[in-house]
């Protein structure tokens, strides 16, 4: 039973509460035991797992979480509560190292952040970019930082599972990650321009801005198109991380049904 904030599993899970530490440590904070598998199951390696001794006996972990972990660790309660970020925190805590994913060089359909600061936005457009299958998520200057406990947590592990690749504007997306002539797509809440009037089949960058400002100047000089999602009167907007994830699944249904796309990378050289 650990029972003292001097205990140096606790004093550093509890430092990673800041940008630098986790940095520097390479490390950050996963909770709850979804999130934690999601983890582990893309490469990351708890290098401690930290249980509410008072819930063990409540939530037990299952055998391959305790395996995974290079330490394991029963923490007081009221210890639990004050290392967790959250006020009524899941009983599993992991010290993860951080994602490593290497950023993919032939992508087709990439996710562009602009700007976005409210962290459980960005965290849940990771984990819709994850879901939908897409290639990477490219982070713009602005963005919250994604590892950010938040951000970590609404993702529900999903940052392992998507290479997140932070970039200084679209040029270096297009640079970096694409090998054929790519269109940018920017969701614009005023725009006429349906989504799902758009070709995305082609390779294309979405890029989804800040609620209130949208996307940046540099942004909107590179876009190919700017589209939005008919709503009903009387409502004029969702917030990003909505917006996003229905652009991104339209883009993955169009390519799903058209059974051609494989080809289309040669059309479009």
């Amino acid at each position: 039973m650990v029972t003292s904030a001097s205990n140096p599993t606790i004093k550093l899970a509890r430092s990673l509460h800041r940008r630098r530490m986790r940095y520097r440590e390479r490390a950050l904070l996963i909770e709850g035991r979804r999130a934690i598998d999601t983890a582990i199951e893309h490469g990351a390696r708890v290098r401690a797992l930290l249980l509410d001794a008072s819930r063990v006996h409540e939530h037990p972990a299952p055998s391959q979480l305790l395996d995974a972990a290079d330490r394991v660790l029963h923490v007081d309660r009221g210890l639990f509560l004050e290392t967790a970020d959250t006020e009524s925190p899941q009983p599993v805590i992991a010290i993860a190292t951080m994602p490593q994913s290497a950023p993919p060089v032939d992508c087709s359909l990439v996710l562009a952040v602009d700007g976005v600061r409210d962290p459980g936005n960005v965290g849940t457009l990771i984990r819709s970019a994850a879901a939908a299958g897409i290639d990477a998520v490219a982070l713009l200057p602005g963005t919250v930082d994604p590892t950010n406990l938040k951000v970590v947590r609404s993702s529900a592990g999903a940052i392992y599972a998507i290479p997140l690749v932070p970039v200084e504007d679209i040029r270096q997306i297009v640079e970096r990650l694409f090998r054929y002539e790519t269109q940018v797509i920017v969701a614009e809440a005023g725009s006429d321009t349906s989504y799902d009037s758009v070709d995305w089949r082609m390779p294309s960058i979405l890029v989804v801005g800040n609620e209130g400002a949208g996307v940046g100047e540099t942004t909107r000089t590179f876009a190919t198109a700017e589209v939005s999602i008919p709503m009903a009167e009387g409502i004029d907007s969702l917030n990003a991380a909505v917006s996003g994830s229905i652009l991104l699944f339209e883009a993955t249904r169009q390519r799903r049904v058209d059974r051609t796309f494989p080809r289309m990378y040669a059309e479009n050289a």
